[in-house]
């Protein structure tokens, strides 16, 4: 494959494969057997399959800004495209009125370094971005497979200067079928001797972005274009809340929910209860298919050499409507035998 792929339905360029793990797993699922987990790696990037089904792609390499986008917005190291259990894409990289934003990413707004304002988050302001630096391992754990990438943030500044190592560990989790899952774990150290000062703001962390279809009717993109076709999306969390009333509200999950071919479908995330200021604030955008869990909304904090940023998310993909109850069992399970 070559990166990201812009149809709500997976269909992916094949490329030499340099690396292929297969799992086969018992079962464990509630209906019916969990089935076989399959990890590859290309030049480009790595992508993980259940049953011969696509669960998420990891870009090695930047892809191609599509024609109409500067290549500013250029990125590695994110996750596009994330599927259902029946390939409907509900993630996004380059989308057309927020180009920046590309599927699961994660990067701060609001930063000072050695007395310096960086922004890794809006890559046009040209003080800062994130990018894909190695990979580490593949792995099997128990039933579950996956790996382990670090990226780095680095300020554009002359010289640039590699402010942050994180470190990515990605594990997909056999299911039955039924939805995908899988979980990042994100640990930020600094790289030298200079603390990153993590200023308040209203968004930053690790972030979620939906299809551009996804937009509501009030989003300005869509009212300057009157053609753009809206399907618009939904948040729920643990609160009950929706997009407004659940801004930075402190939610041990976030649900957002699409249709797709007139269908929904639903991606949710879950944030671990150890987790830094957990439950963290999440940035619901009033009009635009994102949300980010925002440690950043409760106030400043320090990343440094004694003191590197950690936090735990799952990801919980189905092809219907959020169901509240099951995502508080699936929280409750997820962080009680976690301990």
């Amino acid at each position: 494959m070559r990166g990201w792929v812009e149809s709500e339905r997976v269909r992916l360029r094949p490329a030499p494969l340099l690396w292929v793990l297969l799992l086969a797993v018992p079962g464990s699922g509630k209906n019916a057997a969990a089935q076989a987990l399959e990890l590859s790696q290309s030049d480009a990037a790595i992508a993980v399959r259940q049953d011969g089904r696509l669960v998420l792609v990891y870009n090695i390499q930047p892809p191609p800004a599509p024609e109409g986008i500067d290549p500013v917005y250029r990125r590695s190291g994110f996750l596009h495209p994330v599927a259902s259990p029946k390939g409907r894409v509900v993630t996004q990289a380059f989308p057309v009125d927020h180009p920046h934003q590309h599927g699961i990413f994660t990067a701060w707004v609001r930063t000072t370094y050695g007395g310096k304002p960086v922004d890794f988050w809006n890559l046009a302001g040209g003080t800062g971005r994130v990018l894909h630096e190695r990979v580490v391992s593949r792995f099997e754990e128990g039933e579950a497979i996956g790996f382990e990438v670090d990226l780095l943030h680095r300020m554009t500044a002359t010289p640039p200067v590699d402010v942050l190592r994180e470190r990515w560990k990605v594990t997909v989790y056999p299911t039955d079928g039924d939805y995908h899952c899988f979980d990042l774990e994100t640990t930020q150290t600094a790289l030298t001797d200079t603390p990153l000062i993590v200023e308040k703001y209203h968004y930053g962390g690790v972030a979620l972005r939906g299809p551009t279809r996804w937009l509501t009717e009030q989003d300005g993109f869509v009212r300057r274009n009157s053609d753009q076709v809206c399907e618009p999306s939904r948040f729920l969390n643990n609160l009950g809340s929706g997009r407004v009333e659940g801004n930075h509200e402190h939610a041990k999950w976030v649900a957002m929910t699409g249709a797709i071919d007139g269908e929904p479908v639903t991606i949710a995330v879950l944030c671990h209860a150890d987790n830094f200021r957990a439950p963290q604030a999440a940035r619901l955008h009033p009009t635009k298919p994102y949300f980010v869990f925002a440690p950043c909304v409760d106030g400043e904090f320090v990343i440094d050499r004694e003191h590197p940023f950690q936090s735990r998310y799952r990801y919980l993909i189905t092809d219907a409507e959020p169901d509240a109850e099951w995502l508080d069992d699936k929280w409750r399970e997820w962080c009680s035998t976690d301990k």
